[in-house]
């Protein structure tokens, strides 16, 4: 290839320059004019590397800070483009958080081996063959790390962070050219680049503002798509219609373009002639590329095509154990160095895609071990009946479900100490219901126990009438179970008295102190949503009329018959409170918020676990959870504030949320 002449050597920002607007490039890399404006925000970002420059040369905080102060004030109000907001103050101000930010964030490093460096070197492949054009990098930061490897530090000021989840384009090859440069220039390759990006306004979720994104320098694909674009660039340098290439700053699609290019796919042919409006532009056609396994699937076991799908993304893995459980089988995997467990979890639709599964679940980390799971249904399920060998007598213990190591879990009621179980129809509420009160009636006798069971169905928990346990006949109609949860408020308030009386903090103090023990009570709602939507305005069908009236002549005389606006008003609402059922909610919620020291428990179930049904405050009062098989992502975070309930099965498969944890469980029910 010809030497070029235009330019001396490519660096990141010339090469960005000429991939976004070659007019641009040869404006200001060619016939060297000098006259871009920088942005306020831009502005501040100088000004805070160069406070740092300083910063790691010697200099304290407030000499630091001085001299980016001075590049401030020193910048002809010229060269910025302030636009309608912008002004000198709000750049000082962006300077003045984000430089203190870095400072109060960021952690000491083991040793410094240069800062702010300018490097000319050239680049030689990887198989030893040297590109055409040297490069030229800057460097903010370069360390030494404890184990020895270096690593390139890069400062950024932002507005907004960068996805974790995206290999960014400008970035990538930023991160190439200090890559050849810095090894050229130390004799040892970096292990990776670390921006350390530093938000100049105040995260409201009180998170750090520091936080680093980082690339490792490990993958051999970087490094060719690096040079395929090196070459493409060169290339084209002196071509009067070159290539269209992808282009970083392009929001629309240059992150979309740089994939493309990277996976060999990339480019548009270029029409010759455009009529505007009345023809389209043909794009070529991209090429159909294989997976791994396609040509010969039979060579591929589960765990092959999980490692092949996700080595396709840049995601290398080791194979582990695999545990068959009841419903999945969990497939275990050792990450390589480098990877971000919140990347391989995004590509859990891809391994679906290669094991031609309906849904598939990735764990990622498992927590408590350095492994990665991924959960796959069976093709036959396992039925865990329900016996006396899952018993524990004379306690409130519940089994909930069996893990893929064979693993029965159980939780004590008195522990959780309500539950909320939610999950489409036919997903497994019922049986699980089933299973929870048959255990408890079987491990406790009426005296200990007693239930309280709300069945707007009628026929849910119909088997179980003839239980000795019931403090009330199963209740079937809304507005009566309105009246008992209000009911169990005034025993729970009664409780709490007796044990002041007795000096007892809990239940279990006072049964110890007393001949006759307190039982413990348990209420059981099925299908909670039919309650909750009994909480409206009441109207003149739910009001008793003539209590009504009465009350509210009761109130105005009350006020010395003086009918005015503001009495009236007063009078209506305390009639309205005194004359209306009770409010299911209000008491499901004051009975969870403080009824567990006196004993009492509650376990809701629903099939609609919408926002206004499991509200805030009954998410927040009811910390154990059990999610079924779920319709939708967005079902799913509304009762574990997470997804994932979405990818199960049916049929008792679950997602336990146990408060005392770390990360959630994934159980397969008993039957009963």
């Amino acid at each position: 290839m010809p030497k070029q002449t235009l330019i001396d050597y490519w660096s990141y920002s010339s090469m960005v320059s000429f991939l976004s607007n070659p007019f641009a490039f040869r404006k200001k890399y060619i016939m060297k004019v000098y006259d871009d404006q920088t942005s306020p925000s831009a502005l501040a970002g100088q000004a805070a590397h160069k406070a740092l420059e300083a910063f790691y040369n010697g200099k304290s905080p407030d000499e630091a800070k001085e001299l980016g102060l001075d590049h401030i004030n020193n910048t002809p109000s010229s060269q910025v483009d302030w636009g309608k907001t912008g002004s000198v103050e709000e750049v000082i101000k962006k300077f003045n958080f984000g430089f203190n930010s870095y400072l109060e964030e960021v952690k000491p490093f083991e040793k410094i081996l240069g800062v702010e460096l300018k490097i000319v070197a050239p680049i030689e492949t990887l198989d030893g063959e040297k590109l055409s054009l040297p490069a030229k990098s800057y460097s903010d930061l370069i360390v030494k790390n404890e184990l020895g490897e270096i690593e390139v530090i890069d400062h950024k000021f932002v507005s907004r962070y960068t996805d974790g989840e995206v290999d960014d384009f400008a970035k990538f090859i930023q991160a190439m050219f200090l890559y050849y440069t810095v090894k050229f220039k130390f004799g040892q390759a970096p292990a990776r680049i670390i921006y350390n990006e530093c938000k100049v306004t105040k995260n409201r979720d009180g998170s750090p503002q520091l936080q680093p994104y980082s690339m490792e320098f490990d993958k051999s694909s970087d490094h060719a798509t690096f040079y395929k674009l090196y070459n493409a660039a060169t290339n084209n340098l002196n071509l009067p219609e070159f290539l269209f290439l992808p282009n970083p700053h392009d929001m629309f699609n240059g992150q979309i373009s740089f994939e493309a290019f990277r996976q060999g796919v990339s480019g548009i042919d270029a029409p010759t002639e455009v009529q505007h409006k009345t023809e389209q532009i043909a794009y070529a056609e991209k090429n159909y590329v294989a997976s791994a396994h396609d040509s010969n699937d039979n060579a591929y076991g589960p765990e092959g095509k999980i490692k092949a799908k996700l080595a396709e993304f840049g995601v290398q893995i080791k194979s582990e154990d695999t545990h068959v459980g009841p419903s999945i089988t969990q497939y275990t995997f050792k990450p390589s160095k480098g990877q971000r467990m919140s990347k391989i979890a995004s590509l859990a639709d891809d391994v679906a895609l290669a094991l031609e599964s309906k849904s598939i679940r990735i764990d990622a980390p498992i927590y408590g071990t350095s492994l990665v799971g991924v959960e796959v249904p069976n093709e036959v399920r396992t039925t865990i009946n329900l016996s006396d060998i899952h018993y524990k007598t004379g306690t409130m213990e519940i089994p909930i479900g069996m893990d893929v190591y064979g693993t029965v879990h159980y939780k004590d009621l008195s522990e959780m100490p309500h539950l909320l179980i939610a999950g489409a129809t036919g997903s497994g509420k019922s049986v699980m219901l089933n299973v929870i009160l048959k255990a408890l009636s079987a491990q406790n006798t009426a005296k200990e126990l007693e239930l309280v069971l709300i069945d707007p169905k009628q026929v849910e928990l119909a088997s179980f009438e003839d239980l000795p346990h019931l403090m009330k006949p199963i209740i079937t109609k809304i507005d009566v179970a309105c009246n008992v949860l209000d009911e169990m408020v005034e025993e729970m308030e009664k409780r709490y008295t007796q044990l002041r009386r007795r000096n007892c903090r809990t239940i279990d103090e006072y049964n110890a102190k007393r001949g006759d023990p307190m039982s413990k009570i348990v209420i059981v709602v099925d299908e909670f949503a039919d309650l909750m939507m009994s909480d409206i305005s009441p109207s003149a069908a739910s009001m008793d009329v003539k209590a009504f009236n009465y009350n509210l002549m009761n109130h105005i005389r009350m006020g010395n018959g003086k009918l005015t606006q503001k009495a009236t008003k007063n009078a209506l609402k305390q009639t309205i409170e005194e004359t209306s059922p009770p409010s299911a909610e209000n008491s499901i919620v004051r009975i969870a918020q403080k009824a567990r020291a006196v004993g009492m428990h509650l376990i809701i179930a629903t099939q609609r676990p919408s926002a206004d049904v499991v509200t805030g405050l009954i998410k927040a009062n009811v910390p154990t959870k059990i999610a079924f098989m779920a319709t939708s992502g967005v079902n799913s975070k509304i009762i574990l504030d997470e997804t994932g309930a979405e990818k199960l099965t049916g049929k008792g498969d679950m997602l336990y949320l146990d408060p005392s944890a770390s990360s959630l469980k994934r159980l397969q029910g008993l039957y009963a």
